[in-house]
């Protein structure tokens, strides 16, 4: 039996200290798990093991029995039919961009082999998405996964070791905007911008009216929300490695084009217009990539230049499939939107509502004041 994990090599948990307690809480995403029958017999797989390490100390056990196991299999043959198996036209470059933009490649399972949790020789199966959040005295740093199966009437078992790691930061940000602005599908919602590839650590930022309100409405025009036009800076020097401009905005939130002319885009254009809008991708020191998206059409930069901390990109707008006038923010580990690897980012410059500092965005919804 062949067990594999995604992403490879080690998944990223951000750890922070429960307050009033000597713990610290490890959170971090298995994104997906392959299980291939590499026997020349059937097999028939009965349960999921996760066992929760620190330091070779087990933290917490759990089992998912053959009933969830089973769920698991019958929702990775759902996936497959609806982004894994080809389409024609606008539809396939569709299916394409949204299997990228979960998983970040379109080769992890082999569409032809996945089966239920009865596999034949070379057949697999697996699940997607699997979200730990855990107290515990150290944190967690390693994720033992087994594979218990039925094999000619013997139960036997396959395990895999996954790395757990905190992130070390490569570059001193600043926040990409000023002003005070509320941070919405950051991280610790596992179900929002977590959920895709390169997403995974990002979020949108968006500001208050007058009456410390949030309200989106399609009778009202981009313009009259303040966070709309607000400059967007570069959080560190790098070079303009990708960028869009020249893609028009929505009217209003909730709003989005005329569908003829969001295919028009697409076609023109491509998927990262109809999904993006304007933006851009800078590469900085190490390896890392920032990337600012629904910007408003007139860029300040071009793809090639050279940027520095704190130069205007361009301003907040509300291009491409966007809710309404926002920033999206995320930083990754490579140019490509949806292949690159979603990372954390830490800032030096932003406070809370109180005025103390915050460095790493940690709660949805968060109010947070740039100088």
């Amino acid at each position: 039996m062949e067990v594999n994990f995604h992403p490879p090599q080690f998944l990223i948990s951000v750890v922070r200290e429960i307050e009033g307690q000597e713990k610290v809480e490890s959170d971090f995403l298995l994104r997906a798990i392959r299980v291939k029958n590499t026997t020349k017999k059937p097999v028939h797989v009965i349960k999921y093991c996760f066992d929760l390490r620190s330091k070779g100390k087990s933290q917490k056990k759990v089992s998912y029995s053959e009933e969830i196991v089973k769920k698991r299999s019958l929702a990775l043959l759902e996936l497959k039919e609806r982004l894994m198996t080809g389409r024609r036209g606008i539809k396939e470059t569709l299916r394409k961009g949204n299997l990228l933009l979960l998983m970040g490649t379109e080769k992890f399972w082999d569409k032809d082999q996945v089966s239920t949790n009865t596999l034949e020789p070379n057949q697999e199966t697996g699940f997607l998405h699997e979200h730990f959040r855990i107290p515990t005295a150290e944190p967690i740093d390693e994720l033992v996964f087994t594979v218990v199966y039925i094999k000619e009437n013997e139960q036997k078992n396959a395990t895999i070791r996954i790395p757990v790691t905190q992130y070390e930061r490569k570059n001193q940000y600043i926040f990409p905007l000023k002003g005070i602005w509320m941070v919405l599908g950051n991280w610790n919602d596992p179900y929002d911008h977590r959920t895709h590839h390169s997403q995974e650590f990002g979020f949108d930022l968006v500001q208050l009216d007058g009456n410390m309100q949030f309200v989106q409405n399609q009778e009202k025009p981009n313009k009259e929300y303040p966070c709309y036009g607000q400059n967007i800076m570069a959080i560190a020097d790098g070079e303009v490695v990708d960028c869009l401009d020249g893609s028009p905005e929505n009217p209003s939130a909730g709003a989005l084009l005329p569908k003829e002319r969001r295919i028009r885009l697409l076609q023109e254009q491509g998927l990262l217009s109809l999904a993006n809008g304007n933006f851009v991708v800078l590469e900085h020191h190490g390896g890392e990539f920032s990337f600012y998206g629904h910007m408003s059409p007139g860029l300040q930069v071009k793809k090639g230049d050279k940027v520095k901390q704190g130069q205007i990109l361009g301003k907040v707008g509300n291009s491409g499939h966007s809710t309404g006038p926002h920033l999206h923010f995320h930083l990754m580990d490579g140019p490509n939107i949806l292949a690159a690897r979603g990372l954390p980012c830490y800032f030096t410059n932003v406070r809370n509502f109180f005025g103390e500092p915050v460095e790493f965005i940690e709660y949805d919804g968060l109010i947070v004041h740039i100088d």
